[in-house]
C-alpha cells in the first residue's frame, strides 16, 4: 500500500471554535470521501444561556443543520461548567453516525447561545470503500 493510500485512511479531526455573538447553525465540513464520526468533544471558556445545546449532523446537500440527522445519542450541553472538557456518546444507530461523500457536518445550535464562546471537535475515520486511489 502507498504513502497516498495510507494517508487517505488517517483520521480526521476536525475543530469549529465559536466567539460571543458567532454561534449560529453551520456546516463545518463537506466530506471528500465517506468517513464515520468516532468522537465528539466540546469546551468552553463562556456558557450559553440556561438549556443552551449543540448537536452535531449529518446532512445531504440543500438540507439546512435544523434538519439533519444527528450523530449523538443527545445534544452537547453548553450551558455546563466553563473550561471542563466533554465528550458526547454517539448514536447506537450505526448507519446515523456515517456521512457520505458530498454530504455535510453541521452544527445545530438551540437556546440562547449568544455568549457561548467555545470549542466543538470531531474526530473522523475515513470509511474504505474501493481501493483505487
Amino acid at each position: 500500500m502507498g504513502l497516498k493510500a495510507i494517508a487517505r485512511l488517517a483520521p480526521v479531526r476536525l475543530q469549529a471554535h465559536f466567539t460571543a455573538g458567532e454561534a449560529a447553525d453551520t456546516p463545518i465540513f463537506v466530506a471528500d470521501q465517506d468517513y464515520e464520526v468516532v468522537e465528539v468533544r466540546e469546551t468552553h471558556d463562556t456558557a450559553g444561556a440556561s438549556s443552551t445545546t449543540a448537536d452535531v449532523v449529518i446532512a445531504t446537500s440543500g438540507t439546512a443543520p435544523a434538519s439533519g440527522t444527528t450523530v449523538l445519542s443527545s445534544a452537547l450541553a453548553l450551558d455546563s461548567t466553563a473550561n471542563t472538557p466533554v465528550t458526547s456518546t454517539l448514536t447506537t444507530t450505526v448507519l446515523n453516525r456515517f456521512i457520505n461523500k458530498d454530504s455535510q457536518l453541521s452544527i445545530n445550535f438551540t437556546g440562547t447561545v449568544t455568549a457561548y464562546q467555545g470549542v466543538i471537535c470531531v474526530v473522523l475515520k475515513p470509511v474504505r470503500t474501493n481501493t483505487d486511489y
